[in-house]
């Protein structure tokens, strides 16, 4: 009853939640001395004072503030950022040959209220000018909004001139960049930096992989059966992640958000079969795979990647997600094995009543999606 308990809990919060992503952050420097720089972030999070070191919005005592603005017009939420952004502006440190920038804005795009299960969409445009040619940046985001990645260029036309990455925990600083001798990230740095990445956006921020997880994982105890459906799901997501990254395969996430919570109530209603076929679940959960794969896509996509780093991040990314499916298989599977030895009909105690509820869960979710 006390995982039975724990798992209703996890749900709660997953299905009124919106995750907490971090701010992406791009600095540009034009040859007429102006910088640009271009923050994609949760703007309602960061209005309501709800950073990364929330997983989910609804860990935050100002998560009702957040509803209520995740529910705005794009319009409306415009006029009320006028409001908070000296605030905003106050929170950030942009320092230029280590004098601080006054940024002033120029451009903000707001998504439209869409599917309210996932963070709407927000790009503001900032622009200064600058008093002499840069030699050094500094960036730091506010603690209160938590997490951001960084990267910068010297701008010049059809060429790509980014700078790797830089993740930055809980409004730690860039430190001091030296534009004319940047610090190369090695292959091994970047490798590791998208294994927590690809880790990260499964435990805790993935609900929807998780609860797909946690279904597949409770359908056996069989050691080889589920290592088979593991390496097939593993190789599915792997080949339409890849297909996706490379512009091969695009499909809308309106298409494809519902597909990925049915395939949880599928995954999960197998289980409550007392006679389930090894090769239909095999078939199913390739296919499942598939569209898990196009899942991790929309999110990597926003790591937009130079030519002679995408093998190494999206590599490092996807040994991230598979130690964080590890993770979940062994929990779920350690619990039931504990289970048994406690001579517990663990089947009528865990496995028939977590799958109902995973079904539920994944079929309201679909519904929502397809309607939202």
């Amino acid at each position: 009853m006390k995982l039975l308990s724990l798992l209703l809990l996890l749900i709660n919060i997953s299905v009124q939640a919106d995750v907490v992503k971090p701010a992406l952050v791009e600095v540009t420097i034009f040859n007429n001395k102006t910088l640009e720089v271009t923050i994609d972030l949760s703007l309602e999070a960061a209005m309501a004072g709800i950073g990364t070191q929330y997983k989910n919005t609804t860990d935050s005592p100002n998560s009702q503030t957040y509803d209520q603005l995740r529910s705005l017009e794009p319009g409306v939420l415009r006029e009320r950022f006028k409001a908070f952004e000296v605030e905003f502006l106050n929170s950030l440190d942009l320092s230029v040959n280590h004098q601080a920038q006054v940024l002033a804005l120029t451009n903000a795009k707001i998504d439209i209220v869409g599917y309210k299960k996932r963070p709407r969409k927000t790009v503001l445009t900032y622009q200064t000018p600058l008093d002499e040619w840069p030699k050094t940046l500094t960036w730091q985001y506010g603690k209160i909004h938590g997490d951001s990645a960084l990267r910068w260029q010297i701008y010049k036309q059809d060429e790509y001139n980014w700078s790797q990455w830089q993740w930055l925990r809980d409004g730690s600083s860039s430190g001091v960049i030296d534009i004319n001798h940047p610090e190369s990230q090695s292959t091994a740095q970047r490798f590791f930096q998208f294994i927590d990445i690809g880790f990260d956006h499964v435990i805790p921020l993935g609900w929807d992989h998780i609860l797909f997880i946690i279904g597949m994982a409770l359908s056996s105890l069989l050691w080889r059966r589920l290592l088979l459906l593991v390496s097939v799901f593993t190789l599915a997501h792997t080949l339409t992640l890849g297909l996706a990254m490379t512009g091969v395969l695009e499909i809308s996430a309106r298409i494809v958000e519902p597909l990925i919570a049915f395939s949880i109530a599928y995954v999960a209603i197998e289980n409550l079969l007392a006679h389930q076929s090894i090769k239909r679940k095999t078939i199913v959960v390739f296919i499942f795979g598939l569209i898990h794969g196009l899942g991790f896509a929309s999110m990597l996509k926003n790591f937009e990647m130079a030519p002679d780093s995408f093998a190494t991040t999206l590599i490092g990314f996807n040994v991230g997600v598979e130690l964080a499916q590890v993770v979940i298989v062994l929990g779920v599977v350690g619990v039931l094995l504990i289970l048994r030895r406690l001579k517990f009909n663990y089947r009528q105690l865990a496995i028939i009543p977590i799958s109902i509820l995973i079904a539920i869960i994944g079929f309201w979710w679909g519904i929502e999606r397809l309607v939202g």
